[in-house]
């Protein structure tokens, strides 16, 4: 994982040249994957939680090494007493001064310079109990990461979509507009020949005004999904651009092992580790049941003048047992075995909840897939229809009812299997991050 973490570094410093440069006029799938791991706020500070965790997994060592400390002093101490009068006379060192009161005073400096080694030699399991927990947050912290990475994916991926969607719903309903405009269009014709009635030029009218409505709202859309995937990308920008791909998805295996792809998901790790820190704490409780045991080296000068040149040294081995700390320990103890507990009804409860959420989104992949299959019949159908209803309809051999039930249901099948793309594409999205998986690397 330090590996994987030290490629991310190296990713984001080397494209660092990428964010100052303009946004294109145009963006592929790949192009946006490459923005957003450079750019996107929320992946940058999520790495540098899992820096700030594998920097305190670092220092939870310092205490099987040996802390050394250097001091230096410097003190000056003046005394004074009595009261006569007298002729003033001083002299230097720790010798005293008579007053001009007849009075004596005295004065010292004193200089300390010390070097101090100090060693725990052992503390009932507090150090390896702590080195184990910080490892494990660390370890936890990696996979949630990874969590972080695919939630990002997602939503990099949903938007991209989106972004596809409203530009070829602006296509599609510039379409539906001429369409609207030339069926009005025969319509006031035949009215004006007096084979159709007003109500039907009226709401051929009305029509048209409907499909220019859809492709003002389109417009907007398209700009609304150009900000959200400048978002996700962490570019705002008031440039325009545009997203360059298709609506298309992969089918995935048809029967998975869901039960064994939930052990394999970085939300199952995390749960994992969380319950090894939650041991770890039971081992840093029942630490305060046992002695503390030290030793220490001190080498210390001492003199009137600065630096010191008369010294010393000692050394001390001290050991203490805590006999009763007012059930502190017993309660820390009772509380580390409860969060343990937790811990791994959590593991078993996240293993089900994600066994369950990747069975529902394989599902829904699966049937967005072949509804886009069907989608796609039915506006072939559809329009095959509209042509003959066309033809009809300008013969006098149907209705105006009828063949704008016609055109209806091409408009119809038309947006809904352009939005069955983007919904396909979407849930595939959906599988994607219920695996702790995604296109950031």
């Amino acid at each position: 994982m330090k590996i994987a973490c030290s490629m991310l570094a190296a990713a984001l410093l080397g494209a660092t040249a990428l964010r100052a440069q303009e946004i294109p006029e145009s963006l592929t799938w790949e192009q946006c994957v490459r923005i957003a791991t450079v750019n996107n706020p929320d992946l940058v500070a999520s790495h540098e939680s899992l820096r700030s965790y594998e920097a305190k997994f670092g220092g939870s060592y310092s205490a099987y090494y040996p802390q050394v400390t250097a001091t230096t002093e410097g003190a000056y101490n003046h005394s004074s007493n009595g009261t006569a009068v007298g002729s003033a006379s001083s002299s230097s060192g720790t010798g005293g001064t008579t007053g001009a009161f007849g009075g004596s005073s005295s004065m010292l400096h004193q200089y300390t310079a010390a070097i101090t080694v100090s060693q725990t030699l052992y503390d009932g399991g507090l150090t390896p109990g702590n080195v184990s927990q910080a490892k494990a947050n660390y370890h936890a912290q990696i996979a949630a990461f990874v969590v972080k990475k695919s939630l990002i994916s997602y939503d990099l991926k949903s938007a991209f979509a989106q972004m596809l969607y409203a530009q070829e719903l602006l296509t599609l309903t510039k379409d539906i507009v001429r369409r609207r405009r030339s069926d009005a269009d025969l319509i006031h014709l035949k009215y004006d020949g007096g084979r159709e009635n007003k109500g039907s030029w009226m709401l051929s009218e009305s029509n048209y005004r409907q499909a220019v409505l859809d492709f003002h709202n389109a417009e907007r859309n398209v700009s609304v999904s150009r900000r959200q995937l400048a978002q996700v990308m962490g570019v705002m920008t008031a440039k325009t651009f545009s997203a360059m791909g298709t609506l298309a998805t992969q089918t995935p295996p048809d029967s998975p092992n869901f039960d064994q792809l939930s052990t394999e998901t970085p939300d199952h790790f995390q749960q994992i580790w969380n319950t090894e820190s939650s041991r770890a704490g039971i081992t840093i409780a029942k630490a305060g049941y046992q002695p503390t045991v030290s030793a220490g080296f001190t080498w210390e000068r001492q003199d009137q003048r600065f630096f010191p040149n008369s010294g010393g040294w000692s050394a001390d081995l001290s050991a203490s047992l805590p006999i009763f700390s007012g059930g502190k320990t017993y309660f820390d103890v009772k509380s580390a075995e409860a969060q343990l507990r937790q811990a791994l009804a959590n593991l078993k409860s996240n293993d089900d909840s994600s066994a369950y959420t990747l069975a529902k989104n394989h599902s829904t992949l699966l049937g967005d897939i072949e509804a886009v299959g069907v989608y796609q019949d039915t506006v072939a159908a559809q329009k095959v229809r509209a042509e003959i209803g066309e033809g009809q309809y300008s013969d006098g051999l149907i209705s105006y009812t009828d063949f704008n039930l016609i055109e209806n249901d091409l408009v119809t099948a038309e947006k809904q299997e352009l939005q069955g793309r983007r919904d396909a594409v979407i849930a595939e999205a959906n599988w994607e991050y219920a695996q702790g998986k995604g296109s950031i690397p």
